[in-house]
Order: structure tokens, then C-alpha cells, then sequence
């Protein structure tokens, strides 16, 4: 089996292209096995697999999203970067601006260079279909005040003291799986500093991770609606930093790195344990 790693500011994914191969019928319990067992080339951490597909007319392709548990996300705005990048370099398209269907919808991107390399990508990322501010969730921690963000996957943004000392992942884990999201949620902790806001997310189906793009975003229109900050706005993660852009109404739009780290044919046969 044919793939490629790839990260976007930190977030790192198996890319497969179900276009031009076979996959196994059971593509979560694919995702689980390739991100939880060791093969070589395999980077420290895969936060999930993203399987290119053919797309609807108008569509260079298709993105599908497993997280590293076997769950499917609907969106991943740094997943979608790599796949952009992906699509052009494997000839699916010949502009640097395209569309990309996913299970969230259309998402138009557009490639970065530098030197003629391509070093990133922005994606607008549709406009955020609900939010509700001031929300109070009972925890063991207290009760905490979230903004909720729905930007085709949930978010529970908490503005915190300083996001290096919160309890990431006992909290994260713990809101994640709150009643009051049935289908579980993405946490965010995220702290204004230096004039750019630094940002820790726990992503659903996965943990803490470097980065999370729709979590940026989520952050972001968070920010703006509550007046901490002006867009566009610089957020730093863990694994890098992103740019997040938005007028109040419309498309939230994402600008970050993307990169190839890995690529190669895998054997899950021979790393059967």
C-alpha cells in the first residue's frame, strides 16, 4: 500500500490515494492500525489518515478523515492544506486554486509558494454554522464558561490564564466526552499573549495534538465575537502557526504550512503483531 506522510504546522497524516489503488474495505480500523504501530518511516505520532477520492465535477478530488481512533471527523483544515498539496504535486488539477469535497462541503484552496515550491496553503473553511457564547460546563475542575463553535466539526473554546499551565489533558478529556455533547467535542484552551493568541487543542478521537486547523479557526471566530481580538488573527500552536481570517459573516479562512515527510509502500502484513 502506496502513501505519503504529511503535516501541516504539526498535525501529521497518512495520505492514501484510493484512486489509483485498492484499500481495505475497514478504513478505521486501517487508520487505527497505521497510526498506532510502529513502520518504517513512521514518524513519533500520526494523528490520522486522510484518503483522497475522486471528486464531483468542479472537484479536483475528495477527502475522507479517520482519526487516529478509527472515528471520522467531518472536517480537518489542516488535513485539507496537505491534500491540496497533495492533489496538485499528483497532478489532479493544473492551477494552484481548486476545490476540495469533504464531508463538511465544497472547500476552495489555494497553494502557497515560495521559490517556486509549495511551502503552504489557505483554505476557506465556510462560515461557522453555530455559535453559542457564554455556555457553563459543570466539571470536576469547577464550572467553566466555553464558547461553542460548530465549523462542520464541534469546539469548546475555553480562554484560559495561561494555556502552558491548564490541565489539557485532564480537562480536554473530560469535555470531550461532556453530556453535553453527545457526538463528543474538540477542546480548546487558548490564551492571548505577545499580540497573538497561543492555543492548545484536544482533538476528538485523538488527544492533545500539535496542531488543529479547524480548531484555529473556532478560536478565532470565538476571539472576534468576544472582542479579544481583531482579525486576521496569528494563533500559535504547538507545532507551528497558523493565520486565521474572517469578516464577522462569512467564510473563515485558514493560511498555514504544509509539508512532505515520508513517502513509501507499507506492508500491514509484515507488521501484523
Amino acid at each position: 500500500m502506496k502513501l505519503v506522510v504529511m503535516a501541516g504546522a504539526g498535525n501529521t497524516f497518512a495520505v492514501l490515494d484510493a484512486r489509483t489503488q485498492v484499500l481495505p474495505e475497514d478504513l478505521p480500523e486501517l487508520a487505527r492500525r497505521l497510526c498506532a504501530e510502529a513502520w518504517a518511516g513512521k514518524p513519533p505520532t500520526l494523528d490520522g489518515v486522510l484518503v483522497v477520492l475522486a471528486g464531483e465535477e468542479g472537484s479536483a478530488c475528495r477527502m475522507v478523515i479517520y482519526n487516529a481512533d478509527g472515528s471520522r471527523p467531518e472536517a480537518c483544515g489542516n488535513g485539507l492544506r496537505c491534500v491540496a498539496k497533495f492533489a496538485r504535486e499528483q497532478g489532479f488539477c493544473d492551477s494552484d486554486r481548486f476545490r476540495i469535497d469533504t464531508d463538511a462541503g465544497v472547500r476552495e484552496v489555494e497553494l502557497l509558494r515560495e521559490g517556486g515550491a509549495v511551502v503552504g496553503a489557505t483554505a476557506r473553511m465556510g462560515a461557522p454554522r453555530k455559535v453559542e457564547r457564554k455556555v457553563a460546563l459543570a466539571t470536576s475542575k469547577g464550572r467553566k464558561q466555553a464558547t461553542l463553535v460548530d465549523m462542520g466539526n464541534p469546539h469548546a473554546v475555553l480562554f484560559v490564564a495561561d494555556e502552558r499551565r491548564a490541565p489539557v489533558h485532564e480537562l480536554g478529556r473530560e469535555l470531550e466526552y461532556h453530556p453535553r455533547f453527545p457526538h463528543r467535542t474538540n477542546v480548546e484552551f487558548a490564551t492571548l499573549r505577545d499580540g497573538r493568541i497561543h492555543l492548545r487543542v484536544w482533538e476528538r478521537g485523538v488527544g492533545e495534538t500539535l496542531a488543529c486547523g479547524t480548531g484555529a479557526c473556532a478560536t478565532a471566530v470565538a476571539a472576534v465575537l468576544e472582542a479579544r481580538a481583531s482579525a486576521p488573527v496569528e494563533i500559535e500552536v504547538l507545532g507551528g502557526r497558523l493565520k486565521v481570517d474572517w469578516d464577522g459573516t462569512g467564510d473563515v479562512i485558514l493560511a498555514g504550512p504544509c509539508e512532505n515527510l515520508w513517502s513509501g509502500d507499507v506492508s500491514l502484513r509484515e507488521n501484523e503483531r
